[in-house]
This record gives structure tokens, sequence and C-alpha cells, in this order.
């Protein structure tokens, strides 16, 4: 038989060991570096998503607390005079707390807008509580891993703008990607 032949011939065998097991090698390495990008990729989607729920949810914190601020010390009868912003603090700390009272008619029981802020809902009261990490209004958690803000800057600043007041809202909370900070300035509407 001619050399040509042989060759044809056992070419037309099949494949050898060493070929098979050098193609399952490379098919392995082939798809654990598909396998660890996807979940790099799984990761990272999941980091990003938690980041944007957490900004999301400061976002209608502020603006819910914003709500509040504005209407401090509104009282539509002007019969009583009564502070719409108080800020409390311990001795040496930032305001950890702000009280804010306006007499409003509001979805209460006996909530009335009579000239004091004596119903139920008139008296709103932000506390940031450091040992647990959450904004509450009302004892009611409004906002989870809410941590000390950078650079001393407090949760609650009550700055004086003439008759009326400028209130500073600033929140950091933690998220897979780091700190997140998200601060708004609020006019109070009404005479301090």
């Amino acid at each position: 038989m001619p050399a040509t032949h042989r060759c044809a011939i056992r070419s037309a065998e099949g494949w050898a060991l060493v070929e098979i097991l050098t193609a399952l090698a490379l098919t392995a390495l082939f798809l654990g570096a598909v396998f660890q990008t996807t979940l790099s990729l799984t990761r990272c989607l999941t980091q990003w998503e938690e980041s944007a729920r957490m900004r999301q949810t400061l976002s209608a914190v502020l603006a819910y607390m914003s709500r509040d601020i504005r209407m401090a010390g509104s009282n539509p009868t002007g019969k009583a005079v009564f502070e719409g912003v108080i800020l409390i603090q311990e001795a040496g700390a930032t305001p950890e707390r702000v009280e804010i009272r306006m007499d409003k008619r509001g979805s209460a029981p006996g909530s009335l807008a009579d000239g004091d802020i004596e119903d139920p809902d008139e008296v709103v009261v932000y506390r940031w509580d450091d040992e647990h990490r959450v904004l509450r209004r009302n004892h009611q958690p409004l906002a989870d891993r809410i941590v000390e803000n950078p650079w001393g800057v407090p949760v609650f600043d009550l700055m004086e703008d003439g008759s009326h007041g400028l209130m500073r809202l600033s929140v950091t909370t933690r998220t897979p990607l780091g700190s997140l900070s998200l601060s708004t300035a609020v006019r109070i509407r009404n005479p301090l």
C-alpha cells in the first residue's frame, strides 16, 4: 500500500485520546471563564440595584421630610404663636432630633385647624437613632442603615433667614458600593 493511502486510512479511524483530553480541557477552561464572568456581572448588577434602591429611598425620605418642614409653624387662625421648629440635641452633640409643629386639620380624629398644636397629629418628631442607624418619624422607622454624615455635617441644621428659616437635611447610608449621601435645603414658609 502506498504511504499516502495509509495516512488517509489512519485519519479516518477517529480522534486520539490526547486530542480528546486537550479538547475537554480547553472546553472546561472556556466554560469556567464564562461562569466566572457571569457570576461577577450578576454580583455587580445586584450591588448597583441595591445602591439605586437606597438612592431612591433617601430621595423619598428627603421629599417626605421637606413637606413637613416646609409647613412648620403653620397656623391658619393666627390666634396663638408657637415655635414651628425645635432642634433637640444632647450636650455638645450635633442635633439628632427636630420637632416640627403645625396647626392643621389632619387625618387623626379630633384634629382641627383651631389655632393650637394640641391635636394628635400636629407635632412631628424626626429623630436619627445612631445606635440602631435608623431615621424615625414619630417613633416609626422611615429609613434604615443611616450612618453619621461625613465631615461632621449634622442631619438637621436650621439656619435663620430673616423671619423665616432654612433647614438643611443631610442623610448618609451605607451601600454595597460605599457610602451614599444626599442633602437638601428647605425654606420654611411660615415665620419662625
